[in-house]
């Protein structure tokens, strides 16, 4: 999956470093881009500041304070150039609510955000390898 683009939807800026730090040592060579909440997101997904080629992958997490991360969701769900899009909704709080409402919208995972840098690494490492292995479509948009 290398040369594409990964959007990282997370407000908090201690988790945004331990991310952007785990895919350097990893060596993902995708281009990660950031937004803190669900509004942000959206303008680069098709907004002003739209990124291109559309992201393959989107890290969520939907239970930060200021993100929106389930209105965000059913959005990308039902437009029609987004929908495809991996999901993957990465949080340190339970929320059972949200946790339902995320499975319901089709995402590709709900998982506890690690605590300690060198688990983060690992973490980042397993999800570095599965999307390397998984086929996407080499439509461009």
């Amino acid at each position: 999956m290398t040369n594409s683009n990964i959007l990282l939807v997370d407000n908090c800026s201690a988790d945004v470093e331990s991310v952007k730090k785990a895919f350097s040592e990893i060596g993902i060579k995708s281009t990660l881009h950031l937004a803190q909440n669900d509004a942000e997101a959206w303008l680069m997904l098709q907004g002003e500041n739209k990124i291109s080629p559309i992201p393959k992958i989107v890290l969520i997490d939907i239970n930060e304070e200021s993100v929106n991360g389930i209105h965000l969701l059913n959005k990308i769900r039902v437009h029609p150039d987004l929908k495809s899009i991996l999901v993957f909704v990465i949080t340190r709080t339970d929320n059972d609510k949200n946790k339902a409402a995320a499975l319901n919208l089709n995402i590709a995972g709900y998982m506890h955000k690690p605590d300690e840098s060198e688990k983060i690494t690992d973490f980042f490492s397993i999800l570095n390898d599965y999307w390397n292995i998984i086929e996407f479509s080499s439509e461009k948009k």
